[in-house]
């Protein structure tokens, strides 16, 4: 597959790029008490490099001993359901929610989306079947155009036999709609592949590990990633016309707006403003050491 081959030759690229914003406000990984009685978890940068080092499809050129799915086809449709969440911030649910109708590309093949909407799928047999989980969950998200390259490899050639429109089903008779157990069984194999990977990524006796690899924490890595990129972004563009208190608060809400768009958070939903003050404690954490560093007494 030289699409995927493409997304491992540019791994390390995209993570010397992602490395800063990474690291540097990740170092104080510890959970903020808020109102917000919850233990929301991220990746950092090694733990993302190393997670792709195992979800990356075999190809003929080389084959992934660390991915723990034998079938080619099903490493390909696993990589992408943990690629998509890890990328797009979708909800389980969402994810779950997606037909071959939910990916389009524009008229002039420029853009390319993801319609994340409910679904009405004869074949969708599931007992617990999944739903939007508000009115503003319903959203377009843009796909990079390699993804939508990828999601068209899978389409048109590992499932273009199976009737039901639902985009991740098993590859096998009678082609069901993969049920949140099904997800979950794919995320704890993954999970126990990282452990042997990268043990000390979850030892709990550090506070930058994870207790284990699942949905939720894929979907809290890309909130943190992509508040702090669109932080950065903002602030880079608002330094020269603003005092710096007011680039930085300006930054912060409009990074915070940011996130509620993409992730399908309502207006009045704490959760861009948890991880708007995590931030904003990280970065001051670092700062910190970076001043106490600079300024230290020679022993």
């Amino acid at each position: 597959m030289k699409e995927i081959q493409k997304i491992k030759e540019n791994l390390n690229k995209y993570m010397t790029i992602k490395k800063k914003i990474i690291n540097n406000f990740s170092k104080a990984n510890k959970t903020i008490k808020s109102e917000i009685n919850h233990n929301f978890k991220s990746m950092n940068q090694e733990m993302i490099k190393g997670l792709y080092s195992v979800i990356s499809p075999s190809n003929s050129n080389k084959y992934n001993e660390l991915n723990p799915f034998r079938s080619k086809n099903v490493q390909l449709r696993n990589f992408l359901i943990i690629h998509l969440m890890l990328n797009y911030g979708l909800r389980i649910g969402e994810l779950m929610l997606l037909t071959t109708n939910s990916i389009k590309k524009s008229i002039q093949n420029h853009s390319f989306s993801l319609i994340i909407t409910n679904t009405d799928d004869e074949f969708d047999d599931r007992s617990k079947k999944p739903k939007i989980k508000n009115e503003y969950s319903y959203r377009v998200i843009k796909l990079q155009e390699r993804d939508y390259r990828i999601l068209q490899i899978y389409i048109n050639e590992i499932r273009k036999e199976i009737p039901s429109h639902i985009l991740f089903t098993s590859l096998k008779p009678p082609y069901s709609a993969l049920s949140y157990a099904s997800v979950k069984k794919i995320f704890d194999q993954v999970d126990s592949s990282l452990k042997a990977l990268l043990p000390e990524c979850f030892d709990t006796s550090a506070y930058d590990s994870i207790e284990r690899l699942t949905p939720h924490v894929c979907r809290h890595s890309w909130a943190y990633m992509m508040l702090s990129f669109s932080f950065e972004k903002y602030k880079k563009e608002n330094d020269s016309h603003s005092d710096l208190r007011q680039s930085v608060n300006d930054a912060l809400l409009d990074a915070q707006d940011d996130l509620r768009a993409l992730g399908g958070w309502s207006p009045t939903s704490k959760m861009p403003i948890y991880y708007g003050k995590r931030f904003i404690v990280e970065r001051a954490n670092f700062m910190n050491l970076a001043r106490i560093i600079d300024s230290s007494i020679k022993l």
